[in-house]
């Protein structure tokens, strides 16, 4: 039998898929269960085919890092509803690829960080039984939504993660804007206004990314969310989708701008809130001067360089944070 043990910090979890294996199945053994939780930290990786017995669930459940079990792993709703009892760090159940209601409702009772990144298909029904569990659900293998799935997905109370949506409707964007914590939408690639309308509905974080071009009409939509929202992959913006974009109070997270023109940095200089532009690395002069009228913490602290007289101007503003080399 094979089994992969990783011992890292992990600050990201990453879609595994496994590929198909043909070994023996053989059962995991209580003393050798014990013996990786006592000696992996961070991470227990387990990779391969295998048979966990609800004992060794229980040895499992006790490691105090993420867990992960990848490959052709079967698991009843006895064994899921005891590894569910895992709090010390994520959760990571690859080997799922299929969600009876049976295994749903044994998986609500996790409190934490729950992640099926290889559930590819979800239905009404199942949907409805893991919406019962609080904390973090990452839901990233499902790239298209069934019938009233998102509706069920909106009474969950918690982190809600669907990252491999590529394109959501109007219905099931209302639904989720009721999503109770933060959402998380950053593969989408299109946005109608209407979609964006539904969306800013939503009082958490709203986190969106894969859009190649956003258009004034969605940022004006979308500025009428009322918590912190993020558009993760967005690497350039327009003066007129960045004037839409600074009506929005709240936090605004621009992390993927990787450029950032005058006509941009005059707009979202009236911007009220806190400000987050990482992805940048230089600034010009010109965009300097405009972006430090910024009212509100501005985060820069990825600059890589600046002029002499662009570093005396960003300093000048005590809300904006700078690499230490600049201050």
């Amino acid at each position: 039998m094979r089994w992969a043990v990783v011992a890292v910090a992990i600050a990201m979890a990453v879609p595994a898929f496994g590929q198909e294996d043909t070994e023996e199945i053989e059962s995991l053994s209580v003393e050798r269960a014990i013996e990786l939780v006592a000696t992996t930290e961070h991470m227990l990786v387990l990779d391969g085919p295998m048979m966990i017995s609800p004992e060794v669930a229980e040895i499992l459940a006790r490691h105090e890092g993420t867990l992960v079990l990848k490959g052709p792993t079967a698991l009843s709703p006895v064994v899921a509803a005891i590894l569910s009892k895992h709090d010390k760090g994520m959760l990571v159940l690859d080997c799922i690829d299929a969600l009876s209601p049976e295994l749903a409702e044994a998986l609500a009772t996790h409190r934490g960080e729950l992640l099926l990144h290889n559930l590819t298909t979800l239905s009404e029904e199942a949907a409805k039984e893991l919406a019962k569990q609080t904390g973090s659900l990452q839901l990233n293998g499902l790239t298209t939504l069934s019938a009233g799935v998102a509706q069920a997905l909106a009474k969950h109370d918690g982190i809600v993660g669907l990252h491999r949506l590529t394109t959501l409707s109007v219905e099931d964007a209302e639904a989720l804007a009721q999503v109770k914590g933060l959402l998380g939408l950053t593969g989408l690639v299109t946005l109608s206004p209407q979609v964006a309308e539904a969306l800013a509905k939503h009082e958490d974080t709203l986190f969106l990314g894969g859009l190649t071009v956003l258009s004034s009409e969605v940022a004006e939509a979308l500025a009428k969310h009322g918590g912190t929202l993020g558009l993760l992959n967005q690497t350039s913006l327009t003066a007129e989708a960045a004037a839409a974009l600074a009506k929005h109070r709240g936090g605004l997270t621009l992390s993927g701008l990787t450029t950032l023109s005058t006509g941009a940095a005059m707009a979202l200089a009236e911007h009220e809130g806190t400000l987050d532009l990482l992805g940048l690395e230089t600034l010009t002069d010109e965009a300097a001067a405009a972006i430090m009228q910024h009212r509100g913490e501005i985060n820069l602290r990825r600059l890589e360089t600046l002029s002499a007289k662009a570093a005396e101007m960003l300093r000048s503003n005590p809300d904006i944070l700078l690499p230490e080399k600049f201050r």
